[in-house]
């Protein structure tokens, strides 16, 4: 029977939470950059046989990931593996998922059809950014719900309600507070007629005295949730605590969350840890999803 091993790139954070959490045999690559920035990878044993689980993360360094991963996959097919499964906890570019404007690419549409040209046989990813995008990789795909992790790591805390930054994280917003049984809501928009300033604030809820899970599902910059805890303050919020999957953390996006008044900020292991952020493993439900992929597709057995 084939048994799983995980291929571990140079972005394959949860890789060894993953191997164990699947009781498979841990490969880490072979990788560097030629004096010209070719990239080179080597996976150093044989997969005959094996399914292979490659794991790679697209943060940061992104174009550079992308292409590691895609040599990866190959690269696990010419070591005889029966099966590929990508991995990919964070896919970057998933936000450019439409033309915005004349001209532009569907970027996550490459991506994501140049991961199946490679070899991919499935993809796993967690939390993409719109999981309707994830069609254009025209094979099985998983979309893992993180959902569980923060429910955990919130469960102690009191008089809890949830809200999105934004009506587009609404179902995220939504999901969380099924687990945990509590209100949830979304922050809209309001523009002064006189004055021009835009405000926000809970479309319906009052979060004076409360603790205030604000949900979404990457932080790059901070500028959009920075600005939602600064309101959320103002309106009488007892506690802020960010949940959020993939915090990149771009420049000083974690000062802008400490001090619009951030008390927690969690965040998966899709991308390299910082220092004053809650990182939640993610190896436990990577596995779970695994095995349920390769079970439903018959590579089991």
């Amino acid at each position: 029977m084939p048994r799983f091993v995980v291929v571990a790139g140079p972005g394959g954070y949860p890789a060894q939470g993953l191997a164990e959490a699947l009781g498979a045999e841990l490969v880490n690559v072979e990788h560097k950059v030629f004096p010209d920035g070719e990239s080179y990878v080597r996976i150093p044993s044989r997969l005959d046989g094996k399914i292979a689980v490659v794991v790679q993360s697209m943060y940061p360094e992104q174009d550079r990931r992308f292409v590691e991963l895609l040599l990866l996959i190959e690269a696990a097919h010419g070591s005889g593996a029966d099966h590929v499964i990508a991995v990919v906890p964070y896919i970057a570019y998933a936000r450019q998922d439409r033309r915005f404007r004349e001209g532009e690419p569907i970027s996550i549409k490459t991506i994501l059809s140049s991961l199946r040209a490679a070899g991919a046989d499935a993809l796993i990813t967690i939390d993409i950014h719109k999981p309707e995008s994830l069609t254009y990789f025209n094979g099985p795909t998983v979309n893992v719900d993180p959902t569980p992790l923060f429910a955990e790591a919130i469960r102690g805390e009191k008089d809890v309600v949830v809200v999105a930054p934004d009506r587009g994280a609404l179902h995220r917003a939504e999901s969380l507070a099924m687990k945990l049984n509590v209100p949830y809501d979304y922050l809209e928009k309001f523009r002064d007629r006189v004055t021009g300033e835009i405000t926000m604030k809970p479309k319906e809820l009052r979060v004076e005295g409360k603790t205030v899970i604000l949900v979404d599902d990457i932080i790059s910059t901070g500028g959009t949730i920075a600005k939602a805890a600064e309101i959320l303050r103002s309106q009488g919020a007892r506690r802020i605590i960010v949940a959020v999957s993939h915090a990149l953390l771009v420049g000083n996006a974690l000062e802008k969350l400490v001090k619009a008044g951030v008390d927690r900020l969690l965040a998966l292991d899709t991308v390299p840890p910082r220092q004053g952020v809650e990182v939640l493993a993610t190896g436990g439900l990577l596995a779970d999803t695994v095995k349920e992929l390769s079970e439903s597709h018959g590579w089991l057995t």
